[in-house]
């Protein structure tokens, strides 16, 4: 997959559960912050949640290895995200992320 591809073709991205994943993440900045001056840890963990929940309904919903390259490129770097979301979230918690189990 080419990153530089799929960030060029984001707009690609129009399912309904693909806008909210890519919302999902983009709330991961405010939420820290939020979650900081708050001093409530539990705002990172009820959002990892909800993240998932967002990527798994996604990823049921639809190819993610699509033939069409531009759109296979955009759905790769959107899972992407969210993966690097789940890696500093959990760290922000203290919480070790395995690459496999």
């Amino acid at each position: 997959w080419d990153q530089d591809q799929g960030l060029q073709h984001l707009s690609l991205l129009q399912h309904t559960e693909e806008k909210e994943l890519m919302s999902q993440i983009s709330r991961f900045p405010e939420l820290v912050v939020s979650a900081a001056l708050a001093r409530e840890p539990h705002q990172i963990a009820h959002y990892l949640r909800d993240l998932a929940s967002a990527l798994h309904v996604c990823y049921n919903a639809h190819i993610f290895i699509a033939d069409d390259g531009d759109l296979r490129d955009a759905r790769l770097c959107m899972i992407m995200a969210a993966k690097q979301i789940f890696v500093n979230g959990l760290k922000l918690l203290s919480v070790s992320a395995p690459e496999q189990m």
